[in-house]
């Protein structure tokens, strides 16, 4: 690397990952997805030898898993209340039945109990809120592009 190239690396300590950690994203995948949303990579871009298109990617892909995590039969999967073959006959009842909700034919199922269904709701709404937090996040983001934007555009009329 050349001297006068070195102006180019910087290095980034102690990021509040709190919103992310949840989710699995690492603080260079949370760099490059600000980074992309504030139009400020280029080809040549390289977050810790990785491209930011890979890095936003592996981002966007673990936000989506997370969101999966959300619906509750996957919650009560994962804690192991009810197997995957009872998640999938009350889905399968569910179907026939749209108005009825997936607690309530499990309960009748006897695939878990109401306290069962209360715990994993409560599970549900926090993982909500994470995801909310990375929404709001992403708003930031957005909003300071709109900003650099309208800066460069005053600055090339000059």
């Amino acid at each position: 690397m050349r001297p006068e190239d070195s102006y180019n690396i910087v290095t980034i300590t102690n990021i509040n990952m709190d919103t992310f950690i949840p989710l699995g994203i690492t603080p260079a995948e949370v760099l490059a997805n600000a980074l992309r949303e504030s139009g400020l990579i280029n080809n040549e871009t390289r977050i810790n030898e990785y491209t930011p298109v890979e890095l936003c990617s592996s981002f966007l892909e673990k936000k989506s898993n997370y969101q999966q995590l959300t619906k509750l039969g996957n919650i009560l999967v994962k804690n192991k209340v009810i197997t995957l073959q009872e998640l999938k006959d009350a889905l399968a009842e569910q179907s026939r039945d749209p108005q009825k909700k997936l607690g309530n034919i499990l309960i009748e199922n006897g695939a878990c109990t109401k306290h069962d269904i209360e715990r994993c709701i409560k599970s549900q709404n926090q993982i909500r809120d994470d995801i909310q937090k990375l929404d709001d996040y992403e708003d930031k983001i957005s909003m300071l592009r709109k900003r650099l934007s309208r800066g460069k555009d005053a600055r090339d009329k000059l």
